[in-house]
């Protein structure tokens, strides 16, 4: 298949800057990183030398489940305020114990609010479902710079849908002590668990929501040179907080948004013409988060790398792409704790033109294979390219 300057419109695009989606971490558990895959076919084609060139993207996000630091289910733990009984309720509470020698030190623990009960909670997705439609417009200025072009791209997303359907489900457990304390710690667990229950319904209540809103704007300046077999390309990229978002305390509602913070992130990516036929891609990234002005959450800084090989057929361009992203540094000031984000993605694509349009459509699919404090599913992506 011949190159097509069609193909051209996204190829400075695909080596650094893509649409975001949904990664996790401690704030809202998300990162601005697309786990969907950034590398396609169009590593194949040259780089854009002039003028404007722009793609369209819908991404299609289906999770499946919320892994935690083992990389099963997520399981939280927590303390539960337990508040203080009245000494009338006190008392009525400990009439079983009768004459024990230890009612007394029960009764006070308990109209102290002292107990200790630990309460765990598990939250099961039943549906979490998001469309992603994103517009990106670049235009390769026209100086040179050391050989190469400078280029500048704004990317605007748009959650087309977003429905999620959260069951939150959990346990108590009195906390260990003295005979005295561990009786206190058990009347207590039986006291709040209703409330608990209650609680935890309200999270999963909460946490399902149907809707959609414009996502977080990036805009990105990138440096792009063609060396012998090699296509280079450097740059960064600064994502705003415009993205529909509130923050709720002690919820688990999601949002469009990530949160009322900004990302810096950098990368590399090269495309190298191993032959006529085969193209290889790669892309290393570095992410670095600035505070969440409303929670005082600090999303842990992260790399990524993104692997591809591009295979020339007959009907189009096919090939196999891998995404891995590891948090180096912890989330800070979230109930999550501080704990890092791991996935690693494998999937496909196909990329061919569409001669009528004068545009180039990949189609990408990824699977998560492994992940840790992270949203596990699969997405698939549709990324129309066009040189203006």
């Amino acid at each position: 298949m011949k190159t097509s300057p069609l193909l051209r419109a996204s190829c400075t695009a695909v080596l650094l800057i893509a649409t975001a989606s949904e990664t996790l971490a401690a704030d809202g558990f998300k990162l601005r990183f697309p786990l969907s895959g950034t590398l396609g076919g169009e590593i194949v084609a040259p780089l854009p030398t002039e003028g404007w060139f722009g793609s369209v993207v819908v991404t299609d996000v289906n999770v499946s489940a919320l892994t935690g630091d083992d990389g099963n289910p997520k399981q939280m733990s927590m303390q539960v305020p337990v508040p203080a009984l009245t000494t009338v309720q006190a008392t009525a509470l400990t009439a079983a114990l009768g004459v024990s020698p230890i009612r007394e030190g029960v009764k006070t623990i308990l109209t102290n609010g002292t107990a200790n009960v630990v309460g765990s909670a598990s939250i099961a997705i039943a549906k979490y479902h998001q469309t992603i439609a994103s517009i990106a417009l670049g235009h390769v200025l026209t100086k040179d710079v050391n050989g190469g072009k400078l280029v500048a791209l704004v990317n605007i997303p748009y959650a087309a849908a977003f429905d999620t359907s959260i069951n939150v489900s959990g346990t108590l457990a009195a906390g260990a002590g003295t005979p005295t304390e561990v009786a206190a710690n058990t009347i207590a667990k039986n006291v709040a668990a209703t409330g608990y229950n209650t609680n935890l319904a309200k999270l999963g209540s909460d946490a399902s929501i149907n809707t959609s809103g414009i996502g977080d704007i990036e805009a990105s300046l990138l440096w792009e040179k063609t060396i012998d077999d090699f296509k280079v390309v450097a740059g960064a990229s600064f994502a705003m907080p415009t993205g529909n978002y509130k923050y709720v305390k002690d919820s688990l509602t999601p949002n469009i948004g990530f949160g009322n913070f900004y990302t810096l992130r950098t990368g590399l990516g090269v495309a190298y013409a191993a032959s006529e036929s085969v193209t290889l891609g790669a892309r290393g990234s570095l992410g670095f988060n600035s505070q969440n002005a409303d929670n005082y959450v600090r999303s842990g800084d992260f790399y990524a790398i993104d692997l591809a090989a591009a295979f020339r057929t007959p009907v189009g361009v096919i090939g196999p792409h891998v995404t891995m992203l590891q948090q180096y540094t912890d989330d800070t000031g979230g109930t999550a704790g501080a704990n890092r984000v791991s996935v690693t993605g494998a999937g496909f694509f196909y990329t061919v033109p569409i001669v009528s349009w004068g545009a180039g459509l990949n189609v990408a699919y990824m699977k998560t294979t492994e992940t840790k404090n992270s949203l596990s599913g699969d997405f698939v992506q549709f990324r129309l390219s066009k040189v203006f």
